[in-house]
Parts: structure tokens; C-alpha cells; sequence
């Protein structure tokens, strides 16, 4: 059995085994992406291998499709083979649209040689015409590795780029997204030798690495022993790679190149030891900052400083320990800059979702060190500096309070950290402590320290504490009547409504790609409100710094700085999802906080996000997408709570 009839033929036994009533032909190929004619082709292909392995695809006139079990034993050895080899195989061909395209770029980070694409779609089971979609996307991707598809008429495609490029890709598509390959066996087994011959080299020479650096370093080894004799040749070297060789790290990629040639017994290119020293330089210590060539880090500190309080109003000039981690995170973060060391950020879409106004101040600091040093930023590196600007806005007590829960539950505690999960994902930055307690334990629990109660059971005495209901499954108006307490213990927030005008709300705007779409809207925008020559110019660099989505189908686009003497929010409403980098996008929502202007950023977010999470608002605005609706939707606290 191939691993191409695992993929599909487990999805559909999967698909099937979940329905207790048959599903029509529409269902299946709707949910697996297939036509239906591949599906009639799947079931007559496999219909004998399916029956060794007792079960049967029954078709019902009229009806559908239904699994029937012939041998249980023989059914549930099938379904265990399936589940171990999709976790154990590395090229599954996927279903989901997204894994299809990380499936090709595997493919093609995995093959020397050039691709047909005939092949490549007979191999995944999808037609031509999905391939190319699929193709349009994958070299979408490629961009963000700096890689390009090279294609050759009668040969096909293949990867095209440098090598330390290709080795980056390699370890992002194989190693941290956590595909199966990375967790084999032989690859730990691997891993552990090569952190041992690493830890030995950097105590001999008294080199220092951050534990991410130092697995970051062992991953690029592995990767390079695999890559070794594969490498038909190396591009030459930069033009600054004399100034490497004469750096310390140079020396200790050279000792550590020694050791694993012994190790391993096989002979490392020269050009090996520049990728390693490198990957040190990106990772090192703040101790040899005085060989480091760039802008003074006082003089780089004070000037990130000083814009963040003209736009932002916060003073950070005095922090002391904000100049020390800034300046450990900036003087390698040169290195990879300059050197084209990409660094993996797994916080990052998280930052940008629950540290707002951090993340913003931190794409403020990273235009100023692209001005200073000349070098381009990527969204990773902003968001470990919005790391440090979120520490440092906490120190000086900006975040709002949090509030002290306690839950009282009669389900076992699955349940209840169940419950208190989705009341975390709402209320990130308004919980603190939480402690699950059962109603006989209640009376008993000191509650000093704890602001409100939350019970799904009745409560038949009286606690010193607010108390809300809920249902054992939280909904939408159990969450909405947390949300109603928490506002009214802060203090109130001017109206919104003030910052949206009826001249500013597009429905009609007709471009279908992102910067083309912001082009529009902003000369819509400087047609009807007085902004600044330069505000679309503003704009388009904010977003290339870093994308505005932030995922529920809503953007928010914004200028780098302010432009003009007017707060006000612009909003697009568009007919069909546009590609905004990760998202699509259907609701535009274009900021501008005139400078001295402190609360509107957070408050509009914060507003404008719990519209969109909002299911029941959401299909209003859908249903009757009008300023007015929109007004009525932002004002309103709360839609009715469940009863």
C-alpha cells in the first residue's frame, strides 16, 4: 500500500468512519478539494485492496456514500497502519490547500534535479489546474527564504538560490514547523552527537551561545552533514568575508569543523566553516561588542528612545535595563543581518495579536536601526524587540490590571481547564491568577486575593465575591457578561465612534491585491480628509515592515508616524477575501492616531478585535454592511448574553 493511498483513502476512511448517516458525493469532494470523477476513480482503484482490509465503500442511490466494517480485526489493523505511517512518513501528500504547498516546497528543498510538473500533480493526485494554484502560493513562499524556481522547458522546475538560503528553508520546513522526519530516531541520534563535539569546542574555547543559538547551531550542522556531496558548488564568498576570518568566531568554527571531520569521517568544504562562524556571530555574547561594526549603541538607544515618547508619549530613556537587552539583541541581530542569518520567531503572531502597542513601538525602533545601519529588517527581529519594550512598559506599570479568578466546577478537571483556556484566549491581558475549585471546597477557600467568582453550578451561599453563571460549555454570553464586569471596574473609555466618519466607509473599492488595495484606499482617504503628501508613502512602509493582519479576515493598516491633525479610522468592506501575507483579509480597518493622541490605538484595537470575534456581529455587518451598522455594532457593548 503507497503512501499516495494512505493520504487520500485514509482521509475519506476517516471522513467516513466520523458520519453516522451516508454523505452524497458533494460532501466528500468538498471537504477532501477532489472532483468528483477522482473520487468514482479513488473507490474503483482501491475497492479489492479496501476489501482485504475488511471494509467496503457502499454506494447508496439517492443516499450517499456509507463505510460497512467486513472484518473488524483486519479494519482496525488498516486504520493503525494509516495513523502510525502519517505520523512516520515524510512526503505525505496532503489535502489541506496549505499543506499541499509545503509538501511541493519539500519536495523541491529534497531534489537535486529538476520536477515535471505532470509528475509532481500525477504523484500528489490533484489535476494541473489545482497544481498552478498551488504553484502561485509556493512561489508566494519562496519569497520569505529568498529562493526562486528555476524552470526549465521539457525538465521542469527546481529551487533556485544560495545555499545558506536552501539550508535555512531546509531547517524551517523539516525541522521547526515539526515535520515527522525531524523526530526520527536517526536524527536525534545524530543531534546528541553533534550538541556533544559543539559543547566540548565552545568550553575549549571559551565561547559562549544562547540555548537557542546552540540548537539553532546544532540543526545547521546536521543539516550540512546531510548536504555535503550534494552541493555541486558553493557561491562565492561575500565581499566582507575577510573581515569574518579575522573574528573569533572564525576560529572557533575552524576547532569545531576539526572535530567533526573526525567524528564523522567526512571532509568539510572550507565554505562550511564561514556558514558555521556566522551562525556563531549571530548567536554570541555581548562580550565582543568592541569588534562589532555599527552605529553607537548609546547614541542608537537614545534616538529609538526619544521617537517612541514623541509618538507614543512613554519615556523609556531612563531604563537602564531596556538599554542592556536591547543592546544584547541588537549587536547579533547586525550579524544576521548582515551576514543573511534568518532567525526563527515562534512568539511572533502572537505579539502582534496581544502586545499592540509594544509590537508598534518596536516596528518605530526597527525603521530607526534600518535608517542607522542601512540594513532591512524582518517581522521575526521586530518581535523580539517588542519582547523587550513589552518588559519594559510592564516595569513602569502601563499594562492594565489584572483581574483574580476563581472557578467553581462540578466536572472533573479537564473540564475546568478546559474552561478556563477559553476564558485565557479571551481575556489574555486581563487575567491573573485562576484557581479550580469544587462547591464543597468553596466554603473552606480563603478568597482575599480573588476579584470574581465564576461557577457553573449554583452557588447556595453567599461568598464576598462577584459571581456570574455560566453554562458548562462557555458561550458567547457567558464570556460577554465577564467582559461587561471587567468594564465597568475601569474607568470609562470616550466613545469610539467619534474616530469613524460616513465619508471614510468604502464597500466599492475594486483592487484585489494588498499594496494596490492600499493604494486606493488612501487616495480615497487624502481625497476626503487633510493628511500629510506623504501618508500612502507611510503607510506602504509600515506594512513592509510588517503585515497588518492579524488573522479573523481584518486588517489594520496604519502610517509609520503620524500624518495630519486628525484621528480617524477608514474602512474598506471588500465583495472577496484578499491575500494580506498570511491572512485573508475582508475587513480593512486604515488607523491614524495624530501625534500627542495616547489612547485611541489601544481602545480601536481592542474594539475593533471584539468585533471580529464576535460571530453575531460579524453576520450582521455581513448581512447589512453599512456605516450605520458598523457604528451600531462598535457602540454596542454586548450583543443579548445567552440565557
Amino acid at each position: 500500500m503507497t503512501h499516495y493511498y494512505q493520504d487520500r483513502i485514509g482521509y475519506l476512511l476517516r471522513l467516513l468512519s466520523e458520519a453516522r448517516t451516508p454523505l452524497t458525493s458533494h460532501q466528500i469532494c468538498e471537504h477532501l478539494r477532489i472532483k468528483p470523477r477522482t473520487l468514482r476513480n479513488d473507490l474503483s482503484a482501491y475497492k479489492a485492496l479496501l476489501h482485504d482490509n475488511g471494509v467496503a465503500v457502499k454506494s447508496y442511490p439517492g443516499k450517499g456514500y456509507l463505510l460497512v466494517i467486513i472484518d473488524k480485526e483486519k479494519y482496525s489493523a488498516l486504520v493503525s497502519k494509516i495513523t502510525k505511517d502519517e505520523h512516520r512518513h515524510q512526503f505525505l501528500s496532503p489535502i489541506p490547500f496549505q499543506r499541499r504547498v509545503d509538501y511541493i516546497i519539500r519536495q523541491l528543498l529534497s531534489r537535486k534535479d529538476y520536477i515535471k510538473l505532470n509528475e509532481l500533480a500525477e504523484e500528489m493526485y490533484i489535476s494541473r489546474s489545482t497544481l498552478s494554484i498551488c504553484m502561485k502560493k509556493v512561489r508566494k513562499d519562496l519569497k520569505s527564504t529568498n529562493l526562486n524556481l528555476h524552470v526549465k522547458t521539457a525538465k521542469g522546475i527546481k529551487l533556485a538560490g544560495s545555499e545558506l538560503n536552501i539550508r535555512q528553508a531546509i531547517a524551517r520546513y523539516f525541522i521547526y514547523e515539526n515535520d515527522p522526519v525531524a523526530s526520527s530516531d536517526d536524527s536525534k541520534t545524530l543531534r546528541k552527537k553533534i550538541a556533544a563535539i559543539l559543547s566540548e569546542t565552545l568550553q575549549s574555547s571559551q565561547f559562549k551561545l544562547t540555548d537557542t543559538g546552540f540548537q539553532n547551531l546544532v540543526i545547521h550542522i546536521e543539516i550540512a552533514i546531510l548536504r555535503i556531496g550534494q552541493c555541486d558548488n558553493y557561491e562565492a564568498p561575500p565581499a566582507n568575508y575577510v573581515t569574518l576570518q579575522k573574528r573569533d568566531e572564525y576560529g572557533v568554527a575552524e576547532r569545531l569543523v576539526m572535530a567533526l571531520q573526525q567524528a564523522f569521517a567526512i571532509e568539510f568544504p572550507e565554505r562550511e566553516i564561514y556558514f558555521i562562524a556566522i551562525h556563531l556571530a549571530a548567536k554570541r555574547n555581548l562580550h565582543n561588542q568592541s569588534v562589532i561594526s555599527l552605529p553607537d549603541a548609546n547614541g542608537l538607544f537614545w534616538k529609538i528612545c526619544h521617537r517612541i515618547n514623541q509618538e507614543f508619549l512613554i519615556d523609556f530613556s531612563n531604563d537602564f535595563e531596556l538599554f542592556q537587552l536591547l543592546s544584547l539583541h541588537i549587536i547579533p541581530m547586525m550579524d544576521r543581518l548582515n551576514w543573511g542569518l534568518k532567525v526563527n520567531n515562534p512568539l511572533l503572531e502572537e505579539i502582534k495579536k496581544e502586545n499592540i502597542k509594544a509590537f508598534e513601538m518596536a516596528v518605530l525602533a526597527g525603521s530607526i536601526i534600518q535608517q542607522e545601519s542601512a540594513l532591512q529588517l524582518n517581522e521575526a527581529e521586530i518581535g523580539y524587540i517588542a519582547i523587550h519594550l513589552s518588559l519594559a512598559y510592564e516595569r513602569k506599570g502601563l499594562h492594565p490590571h489584572r483581574y483574580n479568578l476563581i472557578l467553581v466546577c462540578a466536572s472533573g478537571m479537564g473540564s475546568s481547564q478546559l474552561l478556563l483556556n477559553i476564558i485565557r484566549q479571551r481575556f489574555t491581558h486581563s487575567i491573573g491568577e485562576t484557581k479550580v475549585v469544587q462547591l464543597y471546597e468553596l466554603i473552606n477557600t480563603d478568597l482575599k486575593d480573588y476579584d470574581i467568582a465564576i461557577s457553573t453550578i449554583d452557588i447556595p451561599f453567599k461568598i464576598g465575591l462577584p459571581l456570574i453563571r455560566v453554562n458548562y460549555f462557555l458561550r458567547e454570553g457567558d464570556l460577554n457578561l465577564l467582559a461587561q464586569w471587567m468594564n465597568k471596574q475601569e474607568p470609562p473609555h470616550p466613545s469610539i465612534s467619534r474616530f469613524f466618519r460616513p465619508k471614510l466607509f468604502f464597500t466599492d473599492l475594486k483592487s484585489t491585491e494588498r499594496y494596490q488595495l492600499l493604494e486606493e484606499l488612501c487616495q480615497r482617504v487624502t481625497e476626503r480628509v487633510a493628511v500629510g503628501s506623504d501618508f500612502l508613502l507611510n503607510v506602504i512602509e509600515r506594512e513592509k515592515l510588517s503585515a497588518t493582519a492579524f488573522g479573523n479576515a481584518i486588517a489594520f493598516p496604519h502610517p509609520l508616524q503620524p500624518s495630519g491633525n486628525t484621528t480617524f479610522v477608514a474602512v474598506a468592506l471588500l465583495n472577496k477575501p484578499v491575500s494580506w501575507d498570511k491572512y485573508e483579509v475582508r475587513y480593512i480597518f486604515m488607523l491614524n492616531i495624530r501625534k500627542g493622541e495616547k489612547e485611541p490605538l489601544k481602545c480601536l484595537h481592542e474594539s475593533l478585535i471584539s468585533l471580529m470575534d464576535n460571530s453575531k456581529k460579524l453576520a450582521a455587518l455581513d448581512k447589512n454592511p453599512t456605516y450605520s451598522t458598523l457604528i451600531k455594532l462598535l457602540t454596542r457593548d454586548t450583543l443579548p448574553s445567552a440565557e
